[in-house]
């Protein structure tokens, strides 16, 4: 979409700000002069400066001018906050994902749990016990097997987001259960605010329900700026936020309790509803299992509605779909979509994970994802960074199974270059609606460890990004 004039001269005076034209603290020209060197109208020039204001580029100083911000370079890190009036997931993207998914290719790309770390000899035989359930093979409950949803409700319950069974909506998977919640809070045309990098996935879901984007970028060192969320909040009006608070995919991070807590109060006070993305939050690697951001949240009858969304894909088996929705005030909403799209969820394979959690050994197989992923984490980090001689900036996870790597390199041109050594990765540009994340790609570590793939991952670094002439991007 082309920009209008004021978006156009915002984006040059970023660009000034961020080559060090301007520095921190730096008088910058005033309006009337910037309308004489821009030859643009007074109007332009002062929704220019707006944006630059509201986005934390430059202040003003009564009676003297506007002011390039204090600290800039911890401002200009990352993409800028842009909007979409619509969101296209091309053709390009899709082509994009079957390469990565292509199983000729050892995939590092898919963030898809390799079935080393599955329960499969377990899930195998509750599978000859679950068939032996008289009712195995009629529809079942219109929002799922009621035992599982106390089972669900109870666990999540202990984690600060308090719900009953009936306030659970059994739904074939996670991807699916975001869906049904944004589409029971929007309509077509509105607002939602998702951070960036974010999940591949929702940007289909996203364009489906025809809602318009907004992108906050992860900041380096803090993760979402709060005073910037605020802004953006006040500018566009959103009426959701579909946030992965913990372990986001691809980057790993975690959002500590001060910003859930804070993200919280805003939410509440502007009414803007909550879809969490809670899928990786059981694989934490240090201290206890943190709480889902709606957990924060003040809530009432009237109040704004909050979703907490997640599955068994990533700890039990991604092809059993079975995933579900929490919600305190929304249920009703969420219920009613599920219903119109089918009669009740898969009966068997409820049945299934329900007689497995029965074995109690549930916590016991979580604890030792936990264990092998913090594990792996490390050890990959610490190979592709030798092995690249330093040409690579790995964020750190807090947890999940995925790391998120930047280069010098375009991501897009790395797949290329690494479908040729067998293996597959997923470039950053997937992840964003803008370009920012080019460089990037993420590597998903649950590959494991054996002498071949240790292997390929030496080649892939020594081929595409050791002794590079290239200069750095970071």
């Amino acid at each position: 979409m082309e920009k209008t004039k004021y978006q156009q001269l915002a984006i040059d005076l970023k660009k000034d700000i961020q080559s060090g034209y301007y520095s921190e603290n730096e008088k910058i020209p005033s309006l009337r002069e910037i309308q004489s060197i821009k030859s643009c109208s007074l109007t332009t020039a002062k929704e220019a400066y707006r944006i630059l204001e509201e986005e934390g580029y430059i202040y003003v100083q009564n009676k003297s001018g506007y002011y390039v911000q204090n600290q800039i370079k911890s401002i200009i890190l990352g993409p800028q906050n842009e909007f979409y009036e619509s969101v296209e997931a091309d053709d390009r993207i899709q082509q994009i994902m079957n390469t990565v998914m292509d199983p000729k290719l050892l995939s590092f790309g898919a963030a898809i749990p390799s079935e080393e770390y599955l329960p499969i000899q377990e899930l195998n035989l509750t599978f000859k016990k679950a068939y032996l359930h008289k009712e195995i093979f009629t529809y079942g409950d219109l929002q799922g097997n009621p035992n599982l949803r106390e089972w669900l409700a109870k666990r999540i319950s202990m984690f600060g987001y308090r719900v009953n069974s009936k306030q659970i909506q059994i739904t074939s998977g996670c991807t699916e259960a975001i869906t049904y919640s944004l589409y029971a809070v929007t309509e077509p045309g509105d607002t939602v605010i998702v951070p960036s990098p974010i999940y591949v996935g929702l940007f289909q879901i996203l364009e489906t329900l025809k809602l318009k984007v907004v992108e906050i970028p992860y900041r380096s060192g803090e993760g979402i700026n709060i005073s910037e969320f605020e802004k953006l909040i006040k500018r566009h009006k959103p009426k959701v936020f579909l946030f992965a608070a913990n372990f986001n995919n691809p980057n790993g991070i975690l959002f500590n309790d001060q910003t859930k807590q804070s993200l919280a109060n805003l939410s509440y006070e502007f009414g803007i509803h909550l879809v969490e993305d809670d899928i990786y939050g059981d694989l934490y690697y240090e201290g206890t299992r943190p709480k889902p951001l709606v957990s924060f949240f003040q809530h009432s009858n009237n109040g704004p509605k909050t979703f907490l969304c997640s599955s068994f894909s990533k700890t039990l088996s991604p092809g059993l779909r079975m995933g579900w929705v929490a919600t305190k005030t929304g249920i009703q909403s969420v219920s009613k979509i599920s219903r119109a799209f089918k009669i009740s969820e898969n009966h068997p394979t409820q049945i299934l994970v329900l007689e497995y959690l029965k074995r109690q050994t549930y916590e016991r197989h979580l604890k030792h994802l936990r264990s092998e992923y913090k594990s792996l984490s490390s050890e990959y980090i610490k190979l592709l960074i030798e092995e690249s001689e330093g040409n690579l900036k790995i964020t750190k996870p807090d947890g999940g199974f995925v790391l998120w790597i930047e280069s010098a390199l375009d991501g897009d041109k790395l797949l290329l270059e690494a479908k040729k050594l067998g293996m597959a990765i997923a470039p950053g540009s997937l992840f964003g609606l803008s370009k920012h994340w080019n460089h990037f790609f993420r590597l998903n570590v649950s590959v494991g460890r054996t002498p071949k793939i240790r292997e390929k991952l030496i080649l892939f670094a020594k081929r595409f990004l050791k002794n590079r002439n290239l200069k750095k991007t970071f």
